[in-house]
């Protein structure tokens, strides 16, 4: 049985060069470490919604969410939890500890001097390397979820890449919707792979690929005619393989998608 799966909404919160951070009381778990603010997503609401509520929950104050920044799976005993967070930026209200021990605003290179939990380590070592996060994430030539998405193909989490698309994907249009859901298409088509499903990996594939013959050659910093060559290499194994002997085909295979300039 497959683990389920907890959804949870954090925010970035970004002033005046500074992240807002949280401690966790003493007697919940991981007590007295700091974190995000944020919160378990309801079954009704969006995790944007959710990430609102949290915040005018947990330290009454309001915020705008700019970017859909990251996702973070962390795999527990009982289940797994999978953080998705969101930069904002602050629009009114004065933080108050609500539902937290402390609050504290930071400057990005000071967050490894607090008390993390080791799983967020990676993510507070990336935050304090620069001080104009706002201007920054603003002036990318891409949509850093489309950045975000092609990290996470190439760190093996496809789910996580296609969730992390198809925001973008639902509101496009012409090319630029038919770039995100070959995209979209060819990370499930290797889910469907890691989880035994030969019909659906060779399926969604050639889906992936029907998208890419209507791009051009190069698209949105993405050498689409490379990254099918290498592509075809793999699911060509896994057609040639069938369903039951394609857990033979090495994953390897797939290809690491060079990030866009």
């Amino acid at each position: 049985m497959s683990q389920s799966v907890l959804e949870v909404g954090a925010a970035l919160v970004f002033k005046d060069g500074k992240f807002l951070i949280t401690q966790r009381k003493d007697d919940d778990s991981f007590g007295g470490f700091w974190e995000l603010p944020g919160g378990k997503k309801e079954p009704t609401e969006s995790l944007e919604e959710c990430v609102i509520r949290e915040l005018k929950e947990e330290l009454d104050i309001e915020v705008e969410i700019k970017h859909f920044f990251r996702i973070l799976t962390y795999h527990y005993p009982q289940r797994s939890v999978r953080l998705n967070i969101f930069f904002c930026s602050h629009k009114s209200g004065e933080p108050k500890a609500i539902e937290c021990q402390a609050l504290a605003w930071v400057v990005p290179k000071d967050l490894p001097n607090y008390k993390f939990p080791d799983a967020d380590q990676t993510l507070i070592q990336e935050l304090s390397k620069r001080n104009d996060w706002d201007v920054f994430l603003d002036s990318l030539k891409y949509p850093h979820e489309y950045l975000e998405g092609i990290r996470l193909f190439n760190s093996g989490e496809y789910f996580e890449c296609h969730e992390m698309l198809e925001d973008l994907w639902h509101p496009a249009e012409g090319q630029e919707r038919l770039h995100y859901q070959g995209l979209i298409q060819a990370a499930i088509a290797v889910e469907h792979f890691r989880k035994d499903n030969w019909t659906g990996a060779v399926g969604l594939y050639d889906k992936a690929c029907e998208k890419w013959a209507q791009l051009p050659p190069q698209y949105m910093g993405v050498d689409l005619k490379w990254l099918k060559e290498k592509l075809d290499v793999f699911f060509g194994q896994v057609q040639k393989a069938g369903a039951i002997g394609m857990r033979g085909v090495d994953i390897g295979l797939v290809p690491k998608i060079p990030t866009p300039n």
